[in-house]
């Protein structure tokens, strides 16, 4: 799969859900057998209590959808997912203003369903912020997601 593929399956995925599109999750890359994401900070995503981090939740989101999409990337063809179980360790908080990068794995398939691992760090790496470990259901009920999408989004 080449870059261009790549990249029209990360807009297919960001497109199905409003919260991609509000977080502003920006596709990086891929490593290795996993996706770099960035999240960038947004005011209406921190917290006061934490004087203006980046809140929990929306890095509990934003790891579920790195999570995703790359379970979406390594499929054959591309369907729906859901997430059946994520498990996330809250290490710090995040850096006051600072954007988050958002790294995800899967290292597992098998019939039905998809393990990942993700971690959200600061954009250098230096600062790990929460990890994640989920397990993802391939062939949910959800939305149609058929190579005939993914031609049209090609154009």
């Amino acid at each position: 799969m080449d870059a261009l593929q790549i990249e029209k399956i990360y807009e297919l995925f960001s497109a199905g859900a409003g919260a991609h599109n509000d977080m502003s999750l920006r596709f990086v890359g891929t490593e290795d057998n996993g996706v770099v994401l960035e999240m960038p900070f947004q005011e209406k995503h921190a917290t006061d209590y934490h004087n203006g981090s980046l809140h929990t939740g929306a890095l509990a989101a934003a790891l579920d959808s790195a999570c995703g999409f790359v379970v979406l990337l390594g499929l054959e063809a591309p369907q729906a997912i859901a997430t059946i179980n994520l498990r996330i360790d809250h290490i710090q908080v995040a850096p006051v203003g600072k954007d988050v990068r958002i790294e995800a794995e899967c290292y597992q398939r098998t019939s039905g369903f998809a393990y990942v691992s993700a971690l959200a760090c600061s954009l250098d790496g230096n600062t790990k912020l929460c990890s994640a470990l989920g397990i993802f259901k391939i062939g949910s009920p959800g939305p149609p997601l058929d190579r005939n999408l993914l031609n049209r989004l090609a154009g």
